[in-house]
């Protein structure tokens, strides 16, 4: 089953939670002394197209560089948001936008399952990627293929140039 995630959605989802919960809180609210309040009517919101990959600049927002949680550190890349696409092995695509930034709800996907490898910072020696691979497969219930994504996004975050195929690291 693949899922589309897009800002648009839900920030048009929250609207309509909020127009629902001040109509709400504005009927609890008044008595009969007080004039009946009238309830907010949510406008339409365009939603977003569903092809299943994004256009090369239709759908890309650059985002001011950030530290993006679970890191401390900030990037050394740009960033950018562009909606996600799951795929059947639970991975997330696309990682980056067309012109290389990382894909901010990329690597908030990645968040939940790969903290280790996200989080290990601009210097880590060498050694230390393969490690925290293996303690979000081992600890965060990371699968391997979402790992391999996850250390790419991480690599092109902080500029890491290790030389190793993070397709082939093996955990004890």
């Amino acid at each position: 089953m693949q899922r589309r995630l897009n800002g648009s959605l839900v920030a048009g989802a929250s609207l309509r939670i909020l127009v629902l919960a001040v109509g709400l809180v504005a009927g609890a609210c008044s008595s009969s002394d007080l004039p009946a309040a009238s309830t907010p009517t949510p406008t339409a919101t365009a939603q977003a197209s569903p092809s299943p990959s994004p256009s090369p600049s239709g759908d890309e927002v650059p985002v001011d560089k950030q530290v993006l949680p679970p890191a401390t550190d900030p990037p050394v890349a740009q960033l950018c948001r562009t909606a996600i696409t799951t795929t059947a092995d639970q991975n997330a695509t696309p990682l980056f936008c067309h012109d290389g930034a990382v894909n901010v709800l990329a690597w908030s996907f990645y968040g939940a399952v790969s903290d280790s490898i996200l989080s290990l910072g601009l210097n880590p020696n060498n050694g230390q990627p393969q490690s925290a691979m293996c303690d979000d497969i081992a600890h965060n219930g990371a699968k391997r293929s979402q790992e391999v994504s996850a250390y790419r996004l991480a690599a092109a975050y902080y500029g890491w140039t290790f030389t190793f195929d993070p397709t082939k690291v093996t955990c004890p």
